[in-house]
């Protein structure tokens, strides 16, 4: 944990915004204000930038075990650094899935040791995802933070109703990838499973989280469920409130009508957290039809742009959503500029910029939005008073050897 004083900058947090400095010591937020002096810390100047809490992802694919020519927990850190993000929650569908504890265990060393950001593992619901055997939930909890098949549902009900009571038991969270197989329409397929999801979380009362909705009908039955008393939450991602066609996803992009109810219950505050679904591919994975976008660096950008751009949204709020309610879920320290809290922080530019391959720090450079330009590039990524990412440049990218940049 490092300390570092960053001088002139627009502050801004869910709660509200501000002008001045802000000083980390020994890796947590110590002072906010106009003048601050630090003798002997590190000065980054920031020269009217806005500064906002860094990002927390609940929901990306580092593909480390595996497949690591579309992704490792390295590369997948440098992605994660370059987008704004300090901590991220990655899915249990690796290859050897995450149904056991050695599996959480080789997770959680491999980001001690190389990671420049945090990995939270999430454990597999059911041996091998296969949907049929509860995995070692017990012995995966001490490791993970919650439990998903992610990728698939989890069809048979006894099997998920044993799985939430176990979860209950454990203190933990069901992730629930809410889609059932052999409905082909995929919001009512999306929308039958949270349901059943959710009623399940009632009647077990163990926390659930939603992945990825697509169907604005799954925020109405989360909303059902909180006013139950359901310990229920849920995310979208950018690319399900910003694109629209036919690039290949899962669930699929949503239409027009379904994406500006989904935009309106943003809004008014019915979703919870905004989470990448970051999912890098090959190019020959994508060509044979692998869905996803390589999403975490350019998450961001894409929300600012076609969010607070264009007045859907104030940053404000989407701070929230990207920062504080996921840190929130999560149960980490992180989300608000306040004395205290963890010193994660990202600095932007509201300028625009070129999406191309060159980019991306990302094996994966599968996205939509090749060519495009976005507005609100990030500049620098700090954790917890460390600079990770800085004008470009990425700590330990580039034969840098893990050395603080800046």
């Amino acid at each position: 944990m490092s300390s570092l004083l960053i001088k002139d900058v627009r502050l801004v947090d869910a709660l509200g915004e501000s002008y001045g400095d802000l000083l980390v010591r020994d890796g947590v937020i110590w002072a906010m204000g106009k003048g601050l002096v630090a003798p002997g810390v590190p000065v980054l100047a920031g020269e009217g930038r806005t500064l906002l809490p860094a990002f927390v992802d609940l929901h990306a694919h580092f593909r480390d075990p595996g497949q690591s020519e579309k992704e490792d927990i390295l590369t997948g850190s440098w992605a994660a650094a370059k987008g704004g993000y300090t901590a991220v929650s990655v899915m249990a569908n690796t290859r050897p899935a995450c149904d056991r504890p050695e599996v959480a265990q080789y997770v959680r060393k491999k980001a001690e040791e190389h990671a420049v950001v945090e990995v939270y593992p999430v454990g597999a619901i059911t041996q091998g995802l296969a949907g049929e055997e509860l995995a070692d939930m017990e012995g995966l909890a001490p490791h993970v933070w919650a439990f998903s098949d992610d990728g698939r549902g989890v069809e048979r009900p006894e099997v998920a109703l044993a799985a939430f009571r176990a979860a209950a038991a454990l203190g933990r969270v069901i992730f629930s990838h809410c889609e059932s197989r052999g409905i082909a329409d995929p919001r009512l397929s999306e929308e039958l499973m949270a349901g059943r999801d959710l009623w399940l979380a009632r009647w077990t009362g163990c926390r659930v989280h939603i992945a990825h909705v697509a169907s604005p009908g799954t925020v109405e039955l989360v909303e059902w469920a909180k006013a139950r008393g359901v310990a229920a939450t849920c995310e979208v991602t950018p690319h399900h409130l910003c694109l629209e066609g036919e690039y290949r996803v899962n669930p699929p992009l949503c239409d027009e009508a379904a994406r500006k109810r989904l935009l309106s219950a943003l809004r008014e505050g019915r979703i919870d957290a905004v989470a990448t679904d970051h999912a890098p591919h090959t190019p020959e994975d994508k060509r044979r039809g692998a869905p996803g976008i390589s999403g975490i660096e350019t998450a961001f950008p894409l929300l600012f742009t076609h969010l607070v751009r264009e007045g859907e949204i104030a940053l404000s709020q989407l701070s929230r959503l990207m920062s504080l309610s996921p840190a929130r879920i999560l149960g980490v320290p992180k989300g608000r500029l306040a004395v205290g809290m963890d010193g994660d922080v990202v600095l932007f530019e509201d300028a625009p910029f070129t999406v191309t391959e060159d980019f991306f720090f990302s094996r994966g450079k599968n996205t939509p939005l090749l060519g495009q330009t976005l507005w609100g590039k990030v500049w620098a990524t700090v954790h917890r008073g460390d600079v990770i990412f800085l004008a470009g440049r990425v700590k330990g990218r580039d034969g840098d050897d893990h050395r603080p940049v800046g």
